[in-house]
């Protein structure tokens, strides 16, 4: 009897830790805090992050009223979310941290923008601990890309430049090497464009680059390895973003001088969603390289979603890899059978994915996207972007390998912070507020994420978006 009883006992707990590994596997185990930024009014959208050694920085646009000077100590134009007269919709937000993120700064703006909106922020450190800035500044599709530096932290900032020579462009790009060589590619009108500054930022020259042969490709993400090559990843989407997208890695050792381009995968288009803006939930790719010992070339990785099946469907998270400096990868692209990378996301079929990131080191690379895996009842939908709730239930998870390719961990996912307002659950918020998410490591075993969600969002600047980060 007392052998049965035992026997019994042992099925049951083996059963109970079948049902808990495959919750975790499904939902992600929450051990990541994640801390919110900004100065509690909300309103922020789209945040950009880079590390320093002990100092992160963080970079977004603010869609709301402030009153903040910029470092220079100018009054900003004034707030009109109709972006009509001499106002502006939005202002870029910069905030820091000295000690790897367990404190930061306040809330600061570099510089006023000087027309109607600035979006797309982005960071990079060149040389001496240089801190440069990049975002568009315009009252159109195509804007002014605008680039500042800093030589104190983040505290004052250059008067910014120009970056496309009044040739206007979106969705910059930022790489910055060791010797302040500044590289800014963006997209205009169908058309891919590198611009580049061998005076530290002071001023540029622009050029056109073929990466897609048609359609519109967006500059989705940028790394520069340890010899010296600076890469460009770019999304290429067809018939106003509903179209297949296809994925491309650039690579250039002089500057964008010449360069190569490689196609990586291909995805269906995403789903199109009321509210959500173009291609809102369509494919994007990011790049990072793993650092290795010459003469064995750095590992260069790539994380996408990309759609499979039916046209429109929910996409996933793919990864592939380059040991040849780009010019191929693992999985070659098959122009007949795509998406074809190795997935990494355990969430179950029906899921919505999108906004990957990664970073790695010598040791350990690490990705993180979003999902709606945790919606209630498992109804994994999204039919609006205005609607509160419309969307399911969201949240971001990691995964790491120690190296890009294989014996990826188990997931783990971000235990949220509370919101000012509109609070969904510690599983999760109701709608990623921002287009992409961003990964980046000091080199010395940190990693920093940053991304933004919200209760909903219309017109990319009426919501409840915060920017929230988190170290792993």
């Amino acid at each position: 009897m007392r052998t049965a009883t035992a026997g019994s006992s042992a099925v049951k707990l083996f059963v109970l830790w079948l049902f808990l590994l495959s919750t975790f596997r499904m939902f992600g185990q929450g051990t990541i805090t994640s801390y919110r930024l900004g100065d509690n009014t909300g309103e922020d959208w789209e945040p950009a992050i880079v590390a320093d050694g002990s100092y992160v920085y963080v970079l977004w646009p603010h869609y709301a009223a402030t009153s903040y000077l910029d470092s220079s100590g100018a009054t900003c134009l004034p707030y009109n979310p109709k972006g009509t007269g001499p106002s502006t919709i939005d202002y870029m937000y910069f905030q820091s941290s000295s000690n790897g993120g367990a404190t930061w700064s306040g809330v600061t703006i570099p510089r006023c923008p000087n027309s109607a909106f600035v979006v797309d922020a982005q960071l990079a450190v060149g040389a001496n601990h240089r801190v440069y800035a990049s975002y568009m500044n315009g009252t159109q599709q195509y804007a002014p890309i605008m680039v500042i530096y800093s030589d104190d932290h983040g505290v004052t900032w250059s008067a910014p430049v120009d970056a496309t020579v009044g040739g206007k462009g979106d969705k910059d790009i930022l790489l910055v090497d060791k010797n302040n060589n500044v590289m800014v590619a963006y997209e205009n009108g169908g058309k891919q464009h590198v611009s580049v500054s061998t005076n530290g930022g002071t001023s540029f020259t622009a050029k056109q680059v073929t990466v897609a042969s048609s359609g519109i490709a967006f500059a989705t993400g940028g790394i520069l390895d340890t010899q010296g090559n600076a890469y460009f990843a770019w999304a290429g989407t067809t018939q106003n973003g509903t179209g297949p997208t296809k994925f491309y890695v650039q690579q250039s050792s002089n500057l964008f001088s010449t360069f190569s381009v490689t196609t990586v995968d291909e995805g269906e288009g995403g789903p199109s969603v009321t509210g959500a803006g173009f291609d809102f939930f369509g494919g994007s790719i990011q790049i990072a390289v793993q650092p290795h010992t010459p003469p064995t070339n750095d590992r260069v990785i790539v994380v996408y979603n990309a759609g499979a099946g039916s046209n429109g469907a929910p996409e996933r998270i793919y990864t592939k890899y380059s040991d040849t400096l780009g010019a191929s990868w693992n999985i070659p692209y098959n122009s007949s059978s795509w998406p074809n990378g190795s997935q990494l996301s355990l969430a179950p079929t029906g899921v919505w994915h999108g906004f990957p990131s990664i970073a790695g080191t010598s040791s350990i690379v690490k990705v993180i996207w979003m999902d709606n895996r945790a919606s209630t009842g498992g109804n994994y939908i999204c039919t609006s972007g205005s609607t509160p709730g419309a969307c399911g239930i969201w949240n971001v998870y990691m995964r790491s390998s120690a190296d890009g390719a294989t014996n990826w961990s188990d997931e783990e996912s971000m235990i949220q912070a509370m919101p000012y307002k509109n609070y969904s659950t510690a599983a999760g918020f109701d709608f990623p507020d921002g287009d992409y998410s961003e990964t980046v490591t000091d080199g010395a075993g940190n990693f920093y994420g940053v991304w933004a969600e919200a209760q909903y969002k219309i017109e990319h600047r009426v919501g409840t978006g915060d920017v929230y980060f988190a170290k792993f």
